[in-house]
C-alpha cells in the first residue's frame, strides 16, 4: 500500500544555501493536512519487478508540490539499502535529477536503476530528498522506502553515470568533473551542460576554450561550446574506467555558499546531474 507524507522547512528572507542554518523544521504531515508542502508517496512492495542491468528505470515514489510557486530539485539520493549490509551504491536515482523543477500542482516520479553489476534479491531502500527549493520554501531531508527486487547482476549492464562536479573556491580557476562511461560505447558522446551556474551569476565559463580541457583519466577527446556552456566528451572505445575531465580559466564569480547544478546527458539514453557549491 503506498504511503503518503511531506516534509516541511520555511526559508529565511535570502533564499541562498548561506540562509539555511536558519531554517525551521515544521516536522511530517499526512495526506490529509493540506498545509504539506511537498507531497512524498511511496510505491511501497514494487518486488513483482525484477530491477536488473537493462532494466528501465523503476518507479519507486512519486513528488507533488502543494504550494503556489515551484519546486526546483536540488537532489533525491539513495539513502541506504537493506539493515546496512549492502552498499547503497549498487542502485542509484535516475530521476529527477538536479534542476528538474515541479510545477504547482503537478507530479513528478522517483526512479531508480542498478549503479553496480550485484544481485542481492529483495530489499528495502531508503531514498532521501535532499533538498527542494522555491522562491520562499525550502525543504529538506525527507525521506521514505520503498520494497525493491534488486537483480542487478543480471542483463546486460549499463549502469549509472554517477556524474560529479567538484566543489571550488572563490579564487580558483579550474574545476573537475567526472562520469562512469559504462554503456556509452564506442565514439559515444557526453554532454555536460553547466549553463546553470554561467546563466546565474555563480561562475563563467565564457573563456574555456577546448585547450583548457584536460582529460586527466579517460581515452576519449574533448570540446567546450561557451555559448551554451556545454562540455563534449567522445569516447574511444568501450570505455569502463571513471572519467575526470579538469576545465581550466573559469571565473568565479559567485559568493561562498551559493550552490549550483550541472547536468549530464550521452548517447546511451542516461541522465544525471550533480550539485556542487563555491567554499
Amino acid at each position: 500500500m503506498s504511503i503518503l507524507v511531506g516534509a516541511l522547512l520555511l526559508a529565511g528572507p535570502s533564499f541562498g544555501f548561506s540562509s539555511f542554518a536558519a531554517d525551521r523544521t515544521l516536522g511530517v504531515t499526512t495526506a490529509a493536512d493540506s498545509s504539506t508542502y511537498l507531497g512524498i508517496e511511496s510505491e511501497g512492495d514494487v518486488t513483482g519487478t525484477e530491477l536488473k542491468g537493462n532494466s528501465d528505470p523503476l518507479r519507486v515514489g512519486t513528488l507533488s508540490n502543494n504550494v503556489n510557486e515551484p519546486l526546483e530539485i536540488q537532489d533525491v539520493s539513495v539513502a541506504s539499502i537493506g539493515d546496512g549490509t549492502v552498499d547503497d551504491t549498487i542502485l542509484a536515482v535516475s530521476s529527477p535529477i538536479p534542476g528538474d523543477t515541479i510545477e504547482t500542482d503537478n507530479l513528478m516520479s522517483i526512479t531508480v536503476e542498478c549503479a553496480e553489476p550485484q544481485s542481492v534479491g529483495e530489499r528495502e531502500v531508503t531514498l532521501l530528498v535532499d533538498r527542494v527549493e522555491g522562491e520562499t520554501v525550502s525543504i529538506a531531508g525527507p525521506t521514505f522506502n520503498a520494497t525493491v527486487d534488486i537483480q542487478c547482476g543480471k542483463g546486460k549492464f549499463s549502469g549509472s553515470a554517477s556524474v560529479n562536479a567538484s566543489d571550488i573556491g572563490t579564487g580558483d580557476t579550474t574545476q573537475t568533473v567526472s562520469f562512469d562511461p559504462t554503456g556509452v560505447g564506442s565514439n559515444g558522446e557526453v554532454t555536460i551542460d553547466f549553463s546553470d551556474p554561467q546563466d546565474n551569476g555563480g561562475v563563467n565559463y565564457t573563456n574555456v576554450t577546448d585547450v583548457d580541457l584536460t582529460v586527466q583519466s579517460g581515452k576519449g577527446t574533448t570540446s567546450f561550446d561557451a555559448e551554451s556552456s556545454q562540455l563534449t566528451y567522445t569516447t574511444q572505445g568501450n570505455e569502463k574506467d571513471p572519467v575526470t575531465i579538469e576545465l581550466s580559466d573559469i571565473v568565479v564569480v559567485g559568493a561562498i555558499g551559493e550552490s549550483y547544478q550541472i547536468t549530464y546527458t550521452d548517447t546511451d539514453g542516461r541522465q544525471d546531474g550533480d550539485t556542487f557549491e563555491i567554499t
